[in-house]
């Protein structure tokens, strides 16, 4: 049987919220965690998938990402602010 997670309930050993708890363990996400992740919306997730900005696999025919492509995602718009638009 499984058991929902709220990301709100995770507590880290410091007592605080914390939702990196549960995506430090998570190897691929949904479309919402994805979001949640990239704080970006749902919506906004597929489109980026429309457009071939984002890396995704298609698991029972549902949308699944790989954790480690999003943290690469992250690294690579993540730059020196001289080379932001």
């Amino acid at each position: 049987m499984k058991k929902e997670v709220n990301v709100d309930d995770v507590t880290s050993d410091f007592g605080e919220t914390s939702s990196t708890v549960i995506f430090d363990k998570l190897k691929w996400l949904t479309s919402k965690e994805a979001a949640f992740f990239l704080r970006v919306s749902v919506g906004q997730i597929r489109n980026m998938v429309w457009r071939n900005q984002i890396k995704c696999y298609r698991i029972r025919n549902r949308l699944r990402f790989l954790r480690s492509d999003l943290d690469f995602l992250l690294a690579s718009s993540i730059g020196p602010i001289s080379q932001r638009g």
